[in-house]
């Protein structure tokens, strides 16, 4: 009996303690994706306040990057935390200007999105005040077919392994016993 409690206390623990390493995996990969799109937007500040030409209206990257940022604007490339993840500056002036990543938006937009990409949870934003632009529409149309996107079963027990691992761990391994007991009395 006193085996069974302490056993019982020890489960108890592990499942109170659980939280404390629970990782919000597409938190994370969208606070690496902002601050490159902060870096950026900084890198763009800065060549538009010492030169006077202007910014184009959509450009991916690399043709901004090749263009207009030199290694005194932006020093080192942005390493983009997903492999969906790509850059595009959109502008209205000089003084109306962002960028946008085609998996996490904006930095500052007006509506927010949020969808499950692959076993993360990701949190975009759109900034309907760029819409009069072609290409950003597209690539908001493009953002927004990520809520449509359902994860394999693999995805969502990886995404529900990071939010919650001990019960997470309990349900696969009774999933796996339910089978193995189907197999050993069917077959």
């Amino acid at each position: 009996m006193k085996k069974f409690l302490l056993i019982l206390l020890l489960a108890f623990l592990c499942v109170s303690a659980q939280p404390l390493w629970a990782i919000d995996t597409g938190k994370l990969l969208t606070n690496e994706c902002r601050a490159n799109l902060k870096m950026l937007n900084k890198a763009t500040e800065k060549f538009v306040a010492e030169n006077d030409s202007g910014l184009p209206a959509w450009s991916t990257y690399k043709s901004v990057r090749d263009m207009l940022l030199e290694i005194k604007y932006l020093p080192k490339d942005p390493v983009p935390p997903t492999k969906d993840c790509r850059y595009f500056l959109v502008s209205l002036s000089t003084d109306d200007f962002q960028w946008y990543c085609n998996l996490h938006g904006t930095l500052e937009g007006d509506k927010t999105i949020t969808f499950n990409y692959h076993e993360h949870k990701i949190m975009a934003k759109t900034n309907s005040r760029y819409l009069v632009i072609d290409k950003y529409k597209d690539h908001t149309r493009d953002l927004l077919r990520w809520t449509e996107y359902s994860p394999t079963l693999t995805e969502k027990i990886k995404y529900n392994y990071n939010k919650n691992p001990t019960t997470t761990m309990v349900l696969v391994i009774f999933g796996v016993l339910v089978i193995i007991f189907i197999y050993k009395n069917v077959f």
